[in-house]
């Protein structure tokens, strides 16, 4: 039978730190592509006349609400982090806190793929219907 090992990529400090200024700076980014989908969903639903379209738009306004929470937890929880790097640099052995650290540092990478993954499918869900009413406004300029 083999035994599967799991190794752990520990990584410096200082790309712990550029690596969390990356993630902030992206959801920051988010933050204001949300605002905008935010925007175009408003835009365009009131131009819905179909029941089908309109259960997707409510659906995706929800969906997007739900990746807006986490955005802002992602982003309070990654300040907290990147003001908690010093117990790497400080010089002082705090073995413990240092080994905590960098397993949260390990958890954040899963966690923040995970977010930017699903984040990419509530975008492309958005768009897609945005999409669809255009095509609709067009055909009927009526709306």
């Amino acid at each position: 039978m083999k035994t599967q090992h799991t190794t752990t990529q520990w990584y410096s400090a200082d790309r712990m730190h550029e690596m969390t200024k990356t993630w902030l700076s992206e959801l920051h980014f988010i933050n204001d592509e949300q605002l905008f989908l935010e925007d175009l969903i408003s835009d365009y639903s009131q131009k819905i006349s179909n029941d089908d379209i309109y259960i997707k738009a409510q659906n995706a306004a929800t969906a997007l609400q739900r990746t807006k929470r986490g955005n802002h937890k992602l982003i309070t929880d990654l300040t907290t982090h990147e003001n908690q790097l010093s117990i790497m640099v400080d010089g002082i052995d705090q073995l413990d806190k240092e080994q905590q650290y960098k397993t949260n540092h390990v958890e954040f990478t899963k966690t923040i793929s995970q977010f930017f993954y699903d984040y990419k499918a509530v975008k492309f869900e958005i768009f897609k219907l945005v999409k669809d009413l255009m095509k609709t406004d067009k055909q009927d300029p009526k709306l």
